[in-house]
């Protein structure tokens, strides 16, 4: 009789354990806010064409993103207004001179010519 008890406990008790209702998933994490390119960048320039005695020298640079935009300095008296598409395509102009580059992380590459003088830039946001 002890081993007919026995069984009918452990009967009872499967039936209740399998009728036991399942824990609540938790809720997912919340989303990460996407992260801003806003921000001080700074980095170096290298000269990749230079027709001429007049072209900018390369160095240091260093500039702010307010907006998704920002200026980048040619030389001495030039700006050169550019903007962070959605995309991180960058496209930005003064006078005859053009940059393009990409914005990747924190970090962005680009070139700004004018058809005689060519800079490189690669600079990384502050943190």
């Amino acid at each position: 009789m002890q081993t007919s008890r026995a069984a009918a406990f452990a009967a009872i008790c499967a039936v209740v354990v399998g009728c036991a209702p399942t824990p609540p998933t938790p809720p997912p994490a919340p989303a990460k806010p996407p992260e801003t390119v806003d921000g001080e960048y700074r980095g170096t320039s290298t000269r990749f064409q230079a027709d001429s005695r007049a072209c900018p020298h390369p160095g240091l640079v260093k500039f702010e993103v307010i907006g998704n935009a920002f200026q980048y300095r040619w030389d001495a008296t030039t700006w050169v207004d550019s903007t962070i598409a959605s995309d991180g395509t960058i496209s930005g102009g003064a006078e005859r001179i053009t940059l393009v580059g990409k914005q990747i992380g924190p970090k962005i590459d680009g070139d700004v010519t004018n058809g005689n003088c060519g800079l490189h830039f690669t600079v990384t946001k502050a943190p």
